[in-house]
Order: C-alpha cells, then sequence, then structure tokens
C-alpha cells in the first residue's frame, strides 16, 4: 500500500504524545485527521504539517469526555469524506491522589475517555476497516497497565482494560488483516506532569523516555502489527520482572517511583 493515500485519525492530538505520534506519521507521507478539544492548537498544527510535508490534514475537534462524544467523531469523520486507514486512540487523562479522595464525577470522566470512548471509537472504526480489509490501530496505554501505580488506581486500571481488549481483539481480527496493537510508554517528556505541577522524583527523571523516540516505536510497531509494544531498555526488563514479582512488592515499588504530591494530569 502507498502510505501517502493513506490517512490516520489521531486523538489527543493537540498535545504531547498525539503530536508526536501525528509528526512521525506526517513525516512518512500519511494524511491526518486531528483531534482535541482545543481547536486552535490543532489548526496550528495542522498548517505547520501541511507546509513542511505536502499532505492533506483536516480539524476534528471534540469532546470525548461526553455521552455522544465519540459517535459525533466517528460522524464528523464520516461527513468529511476520510476514509480512515489507522486509528490512534492517544486522548486519555490521569488523576494522582488516594482513590477516597477523588470525586465521582472525576472518576467516572476519566472512564468516560480512557475506557468507553476509546472502546466506542474502536468498534466504530474497526468495523468500516474489516469491511474493507485492512488498517491499523494503536491504542495508546500505560506500563501503569503492566505495574499499577497507588494513587493512579483508576487510571492503572483503565489502561490494564485497554491492553486486555487489545489483546483479545487481536486474535479475533486475526483473519480480516486489521493489526491492532497497545503500546505501554512509562514516563515521558511530555506536560502530562508539569501542568500539574507534580515535581518528578528521581526515578522518574532517570527513566524518563525522549517522548521523540517513543513516538517512533509506537508508530513501528503499529505498522508490524505487534501486540505490545514496550520502549525503552527498562520498561522491557522491568516488564520481564513484573510478570515473576509479588503483586504487593510491584505497587510498593510504583508507588516509591511517583512520589505523594497530588495532582491532576490530561492529555
Amino acid at each position: 500500500m502507498d502510505s501517502s493515500k493513506q490517512t490516520a485519525l489521531v486523538t489527543g492530538a493537540s498535545s504531547g504524545f498525539g503530536v508526536e505520534i501525528a509528526r512521525v506519521l506526517a513525516e512518512r507521507g500519511w494524511n491526518l485527521a486531528l483531534s482535541a478539544r482545543r481547536k486552535d492548537r490543532l489548526e496550528t498544527l495542522a498548517e505547520e504539517f501541511r507546509r513542511e510535508h505536502k499532505i492533506d490534514v483536516t480539524v476534528v475537534p471534540g469532546d470525548l469526555g461526553t455521552v455522544d462524544g465519540p459517535q459525533k467523531l466517528y460522524d464528523d469523520v464520516q461527513a468529511a469524506g476520510l476514509q480512515i486507514d489507522a486509528l490512534v486512540n492517544n486522548a486519555g487523562f490521569g488523576h494522582f491522589g488516594p482513590f477516597l479522595d477523588q470525586t465521582l464525577a472525576q472518576i467516572d470522566q476519566m472512564i468516560a475517555v480512557d475506557v468507553s470512548a476509546l472502546t466506542t471509537l474502536t468498534w466504530l472504526f474497526a468495523t468500516q476497516m474489516k469491511q474493507r480489509g485492512r488498517g491499523y490501530i494503536l491504542q495508546v496505554s500505560s506500563f501503569a497497565a503492566l505495574q499499577p501505580i497507588p494513587r493512579y488506581s483508576v487510571y492503572s486500571g483503565a489502561k490494564a482494560y485497554v491492553v486486555a481488549l487489545v489483546q483479545s481483539l487481536q486474535h479475533e481480527f486475526r483473519k480480516t488483516n486489521v493489526k491492532i496493537s497497545a503500546v505501554v510508554p512509562g514516563f515521558m517528556s511530555t506536560e502530562f506532569h508539569d501542568v500539574a505541577d507534580h515535581e518528578r522524583t528521581f526515578l522518574m527523571k532517570i527513566t524518563t523516555l525522549p517522548i521523540r523516540y517513543t513516538a517512533r516505536k509506537a508508530v513501528n510497531g503499529m505498522l508490524r502489527g505487534k501486540l505490545l509494544i514496550t520502549p525503552g531498555l527498562f520498561y522491557q526488563i522491568n516488564g520481564l520482572l513484573v510478570r515473576v514479582m509479588p503483586r504487593r512488592l510491584a505497587s510498593r515499588l510504583s508507588a516509591l517511583s511517583v512520589g505523594g504530591n497530588k495532582m491532576n494530569s490530561q492529555a
């Protein structure tokens, strides 16, 4: 397939990891559909990608935290006449702090974006891809899915759901030529913690992955149809260790790694 004629939809594309994934795809000649709540940022990025990479870029703003947000995004993409060859479910956020200190509204909103919206968009676009007989889906999970982090309890659970979903769907899609993958990045050099005024611990600093490197690994893994993409040697080794490590010890180490400063983070 000629990638220059393919289009990727990237959610959460106004900042951080979403921007870098979109940039990597743009450099490879993919046309883009960019979605997030901040339309002004999307328009600025779209102009940059059109100018530097000579590709078609469509801005499709939307709020996946609303009840009809995922369906509206899908409908807007259809109305724009776009065929989505790759879906990158990057939109998501996490609340940091004790579970009982979080409100039910905060928890419901997190699940709505990190779980419900991702699942709905996957079903909608995978249905089209199956009919065409090809497509790529990249789900952005987190290393917290493999090593859950206390005070990130709901976020960790949501990201673990994403990995389980991908593992199951890869088996279901095996005869459809729809390739589905999950990337489980560790700490990255994004604004995820800075915006929330969350001071990075020493361990977070020394294990932080360059966002550019992580995005390239994610896209490469998606195009190969790799099930679980774990960028960074440290995280690859740690991923093997947590399989045999007692769960309580794994959680204790996770808690120590992030410290105790309360924050809210959104991407």
